[in-house]
């Protein structure tokens, strides 16, 4: 898209509305940023405007910063932009819709104005991937905003609402309808008054002892936290008490800069993208026409059945329960209506949901369900069909296509097809997993991947305790501190004498149960056996996962100590065959993820 096409602009009298228009999300690129300085400038040479809205098109004001751009500090690309808006000497009013994030977010602060749509969130969330802002929003908000709400923002990286955020002091106005017109009107009376810039507010220094206690408190509820970027955080936030605007945004980006390149901000940044890959589905199911799927019939009534059941139902599909016998089937609907008990008395499921869900509900035994369906699901000890009235998955079990619920909260679906099973039996899978709301992940036939992993580790913990190597509790503690199975709690505690040993042992046993889960095509990139350690809690997710660990190892080193351990654990550590063939190209497990 040409630089001209980037911004849209259209005059309505003597505001110029100039708008983001890089489809689908407006993600903030250099040359997007570069049309934007751009229109800037003519507008500010413009005699027949005096203000201008800035707006985004589509369904988002923008989602911030392009992905593919994450972790580069730009120089002067972004915050050159920040500047030159706020330095107008015609006012600049942003009017937001839908996702406001991160460096979106810093456009908005530095104009003179802000309206949002009640709908619309906003948000930094570069704390996530262990990065800072690089706009001087660690300055602004907490001149705008006070200390509190600047570093729960800052550090909480989640957003608020359009209403939250008014309430904060961050917005102007919140509408109902469109922004565009409630800020074309601040616009055109901010344009009778004199200018006030956002680091010209001093709102939120009125009470310099609130401030700092602010500060002091969030310095201490992050002390020993593994991740730097938090203190990082507060530090710039406490410049802004402490420091003019210009060496405060100095200090901003000379902490931006020095947090990207941190071992932890890369770990986080192969997190976030292993996670976007690992829930597309490969080339072929995804073309795949949309399939029919209206009702399904549950085989059986063991294991994940009844959760199943209950979030089917919560789907809106229509479920056909099939119990082995009379008492199964009776306990499976009576764990479904306690379910939904618990659901209603916590307000989270109201009585006429749950009436209407019953009502799509049908419990029979397996000799009368026969009746044709657009999915079969086979829970364990299902009661066996002499003939399948739809398209089979099994449930939490091996098969051709079997779907396994996640392990963890807000973990992966794992979907794993055996060669061979027809795409569209596999696209009504796959449906199935995401009406229900899970992240599905698509895998080769086996265990899910994450389980695999597990074993691995939990094999490498046997021979350490059998051969003395270490007991339990020293390789609870070794694996403690480096945070395998704490997910995302990044205060760990210190590492124990000792303890370097076990973590090689164990991460040895890791990465070569990832390598050879790549090796037998078990998953169709490495960075998806990442995203399952990762999103299944087993990894942290600041060391990026085994597969990221073994490519900063590089593949002949982890290969040459693999060999060696191999020579008295032939079974955990003989090398996975895909190192060979990587060392023969001269790749890393990375090139193997653009497949």
């Amino acid at each position: 898209m040409t630089e001209e096409r980037l911004i849209q602009r259209r005059a309505r009298g003597a505001v110029l509305v100039l708008s983001l228009d890089r489809p689908p999300v407006n993600a903030l690129n250099a040359p997007l940023l570069a049309a934007l300085d751009r229109a800037l400038q003519e507008a500010a040479a413009d005699d027949r405007f005096t203000a201008i809205v800035l707006t985004g098109e589509g369904a988002h004001f923008s989602l911030g910063s392009d992905p593919a751009e994450l972790g580069r500090v730009t120089g002067a690309a972004l915050p050159a932009v920040v500047a030159r808006i706020e330095a107008m000497a015609k006012p600049v009013v942003a009017a937001l819709h839908g996702n406001v994030l991160g460096g979106a977010l810093e456009l908005a602060l530095a104009c003179h104005g802000r309206v949002a749509h009640e709908a619309a969130r906003l948000g930094l969330p570069e704390i996530s991937l262990g990065l800072l802002p690089v706009a001087g929003s660690t300055q602004r908000l907490p001149r705008l905003v006070g200390a509190p709400i600047a570093l729960k923002l800052l550090l909480e990286g989640q957003p608020v609402s359009a209403v939250e955020a008014l309430a904060m002091g961050l917005l102007d106005a919140v509408v109902d309808q469109r922004p565009l017109l409630r800020a074309d009107a601040l616009a055109r009376d901010l344009a009778t008054r004199p200018l006030v810039r956002t680091v010209e507010r001093r709102e939120g220094l009125r009470d310099p002892v609130a401030f700092q206690s602010a500060v002091t408190e969030a310095r201490k509820r992050h002390d020993g936290w593994r991740l730097p970027a938090p203190q990082a955080v507060i530090a710039c936030v406490e410049a802004a008490q402490l420091l003019p605007i210009e060496l405060g945004v100095q200090f901003e980006q000379a902490q931006a800069m020095a947090m990207a390149g941190t071992p932890e901000a890369a770990g986080l940044r192969h997190a976030f993208r292993a996670e976007k890959r690992a829930v597309l589905p490969p080339a072929a199911l995804g073309a795949a026409a949309p399939p029919r799927l209206a009702g399904v019939t549950l085989l059986g009534t063991a294991g994940p059945a009844a959760e199943v059941a209950r979030l089917a139902l919560a789907a809106g599909l229509k479920l056909r329960l099939v119990g082995k016998d009379r008492t199964s089937l009776a306990r499976a609907l009576q764990d479904l209506a306690a379910r939904q008990a618990a659901l209603v008395a916590e307000g989270r499921l109201s009585p006429e949901a749950r009436e209407a869900d019953w009502a799509r509900l049908s419990g029979v035994l397996a000799a009368d369900a026969g009746e044709a369906t657009d999915l079969v699901l086979l829970a364990p000890e299902a009661p066996r069909l002499a003939e399948m009235p739809g398209p089979v998955v099994v449930l939490g079990g091996t098969g051709p296509l079997a779907l396994h619920p996640a392990a963890a909260a807000g973990g992966l679906a794992t979907l794993a097809v055996t060669p061979g099973v027809p795409l569209a039996q596999q696209a009504v899978a796959l449906a199935f997993g995401r009406k229900l709301g899970w992240k599905v992940m698509v895998q080769g036939p086996g265990l899910p991947l994450d389980q695999r992993l597990r074993q691995a580790l939990l094999r490498a913990i046997a021979v350490l305790e059998d051969e003395g190597a270490a007991d339990r509790a020293a390789v609870a503690a070794a694996l403690a501190s480096y945070g395998l199975g704490a997910g995302m709690h990044p205060r760990l505690p210190a590492a124990r004498p000792g303890a370097a040993p076990i973590l090689d042992f164990c991460l040895a046993a890791l990465m070569n149960e990832g390598a050879r889960i790549v090796s037998e095509s078990a998953a169709r990139h490495p960075s998806d056996v990442d995203a399952a350690a990762l999103l299944s809690g087993l990894f942290p997710r600041w060391e990026g996962g085994p597969m990221f660990q073994a490519d900063r190892i590089g593949a002949m080193a982890l290969r040459a100590d693999l060999r060696k351990r191999a020579e008295r654990h032939p079974a955990l550590f003989t090398p996975a065959p895909v190192l060979d063939l990587l060392l023969a190209d001269g790749q890393r497990f990375a090139d193997l993820n653009h497949g």
